[in-house]
This record gives C-alpha cells, structure tokens and sequence, in this order.
C-alpha cells in the first residue's frame, strides 16, 4: 500500500464506492430548487445525475477519485441550476469548424514556436507555487489571481486592443480573462479561448485552507497560457477571431469559475469556435507522451488538435478518458461549446504528489516536456483565430 492509499484508508475512504454518492434524476430532471441546509451543496456526478451533498460526501467523491488516478469527477451545480437547460448542442449558437480542417499556417507559426521559453514557465510555476495555497476562499487565492492579472497587464501594456480583467464570482477567489480583439470583422464576434483553472487545493485537508504549492496542479497550466500570450503579444500577432486567455478560480471545489463563465457566454449567445483546456503539464509520466482525453470533448476539435501535434510538436502522443467533469473543459462542453483537453500522461501514470505539500517544482517536474503543450496551445490559438483563406493581420 502506497503512502496515499494508506491515509486514505486511515480516513476511511479506501473502501469506498464512487456511486455512493450519486442518485438518478427522474424523467423530470434535477432535484433542483433552493438549498435544503445551508451546509450542503447540489453536486452532479453524471449527466443527470445529482444530489445535495455535506461537506465530507463531497470530500469522498474526490478521494474515491483519486484513488482510481483522475482527478475531480463532479460539478457543483448549486448556484448554476439554470445551466442544466443548456446541455443540448442541437440547438444555440455552436460552432463545428474543425471537421475536415488541416493546418496550414506553418509559416507564420514555426518562428513563434522557437520564442516560446521552458525558463518562463519554470518563473511562473515557482512564483505561483510559492504561496501558502490558491485556494478559492483565501487571501493568498486572490492575490494569486491579481499577480496573474498583473502580469497579463504587463505584457500587453502596449497594445490597445487587448484588455484584461478581473471577473468575479460569489466566492473571493476572481477568474482571470485576457482578451486580444479580433480584427475581421465578422469573426471578430467569434471566440477562441485558451484556459486553465489558477487554484489550488489540499486533498488532505478537507477540502479547507491548507498548505498546497500546487505547482503541476495547476499553476503548469497557468504558466502555459501565460507563455503563450507573452509570445503572441510580442510578436505583434492580431487575431482575426478574438483570442482569450483564462485563469479559472474555484475548479478544484466543482470546477465553478469557468461554470460561472461558460453559463454566462451561452446565456448572452455568444459564439465560441473552440477552447483548449490546460491542467498538469509538467510531469511526463513513464512515456513521456502528452495524451489526449477523449470523453466529454468535442471528437472533431479533438482530431484538429491532434493534427496540430503532429505538425508543429512532432512528438508522440496517446489518448485516455478522464470521466466526468475532470477539468474545466466540461464546464464548456456542458454548455455546448467544443472544447479539448491535452493532459500531460494517462490516468495509470498521474502524478501522485497532486493536492499535497508535495506538489513542487522539486518533485519529477520537467518545463521542457512543460514546453510541447505551450508549443500546441501556440499553434492551436492562431490556426483557431482565423478561417483558412483569411488573411493575417500584424
């Protein structure tokens, strides 16, 4: 028995089974409706699936999870019951580019690729895991986001089309958006977004404050939509698609930031033509390969992305399945937008020093496997911002 297995069959979690804790909606829907104890939360667990949950069910989810190597496994769905009417894509303002699509920017891409710096995103990750934790409801969680916000205003101090903001949630923690404004002037109105969620967490602390440096999980991510927008916005690029960079707060309590502003998006129509999902891209597992989740993405996004892999990255790469809600992809998927997941090693070779004190840049973290998702993230916003045939804007 490993260390984590042994503490948690200390707490009891061993034993314990996933579907415990989830009961079926009934043809009607979700047991919607206001909180029946303000100490519970309406967790979903699957696709109609949910039930209003104490703190320590929810903590056992997690821990189930945990122990069969994926990560999350439910949305708290208690301040977003509406968004459960946006599940459909039948209907409503989705976009499927990618179907038959090849890239096709390698002149313009290849140069960039070369300015991207395994040494920024090593700077990033040890300030971002520098602080006590990032966690949702603490201080040392907001001034995270504000020194991310900082950084975005930095770089793009220069430009007049790119604006960064905060935007807020009804817990402390704010997400983070910077936006660089389209310039075509139809598909400026249409989004690419890049993202990864900037908090933090201690699996072994009940889900309260607690030391979590969080380095792979997930200020990785961070750094690697920090490194592409600082290479982009020196290199002058303009999208034709308006290009967002995201820093989700509140992931790690049921991926709430980005359910916030995915619910949002749908709600005020807004047209999203692909988002790319960024959490844990420092540790490269046994293979080494960066891995493509499948399940609850968009397949033909997916198939571009890997497309753009074996164009631009020129490595080896494998699939696996996350299940439900894993990462803030879901919470775009869910509203009916195409979202894709690169993670950085399938589910039997996760890093097992995630949501602990341990979760450092010391511990088996490598920034040059770090750099081939940069390098992806790179060629996917400018082959994403703008329709083949387009002309480039500088």
């Amino acid at each position: 028995m490993n260390n984590r297995q042994m503490i948690f069959s200390a707490l009891g979690f061993f034993t314990l089974a996933f579907s415990d804790f989830t009961i079926s909606a009934n043809a009607h829907g979700l047991p919607m409706g206001p909180n029946p104890s303000a100490e519970t939360r309406l967790i979903e667990t699957a696709p109609g699936t949910a039930s209003w949950m104490k703190a320590e069910e929810i903590e056992k989810i997690s821990a189930s999870r945990h122990l069969s190597g994926h990560c999350g496994g439910y949305m708290d769905i208690t301040d977003f019951q509406d968004f459960q009417t946006m599940r459909s894509r039948s209907s409503g303002p989705v976009l499927d580019l990618f179907a038959d699509r090849a890239p096709w920017r390698h002149t313009l891409i290849e140069p960039l690729l070369e300015e991207l710096s395994p040494a920024e995103l090593q700077q990033s990750v040890r300030h971002l895991s520098s602080y006590f934790d990032r966690f949702y409801q603490s201080e040392t969680g907001v001034q995270a986001a504000r020194w991310i916000h900082d950084q975005f205003s930095k770089l793009s101090a220069h430009r007049a089309d790119i604006k960064v903001e905060l935007f807020g949630h009804n817990f402390k923690q704010p997400s983070v958006i910077a936006t660089i404004e389209g310039t075509h002037p139809t598909l400026k109105n249409e989004y690419v977004i890049l993202g990864g969620h900037l908090d933090s967490i201690n699996q072994y602390s009940w889900g309260n404050q607690a030391k979590a440096p969080g380095a792979d999980d997930n200020a990785s991510g961070t750094a690697t939509v920090m490194e592409i927008f600082r290479v982009l916005v020196q290199s002058g690029y303009r999208p034709e698609r308006t290009l967002q960079f995201m820093g989700y707060a509140g992931e790690e309590k049921g991926l709430l930031g980005s359910q916030d502003i995915a619910r949002k998006y749908r709600q005020e129509g807004k047209k999203v033509a692909a988002v790319m999902q960024f959490d844990m891209t420092l540790y490269a597992g046994k293979t080494g390969k960066l891995t493509f989740i499948t399940d609850y993405v968009d397949p033909s996004l997916t198939r571009f992305s890997q497309k753009l892999m074996d164009t631009y990255v020129k490595t080896p790469w494998t699939t696996d399945t996350c299940g439900y809600a894993c990462s803030d992809h879901a919470s775009w998927n869910k509203a009916g937008y195409a979202s894709a997941f690169p993670f950085e090693a399938p589910s039997n070779e996760m890093n097992p020093k995630i949501h602990t004190t341990g979760d450092t840049l010391l511990n088996s973290l490598d920034t040059e496997f770090g750099l081939l998702f940069a390098k992806l993230g790179l060629a996917f916003a400018v082959e994403s911002s703008a329709e083949r045939g387009n002309s480039v804007h500088f």
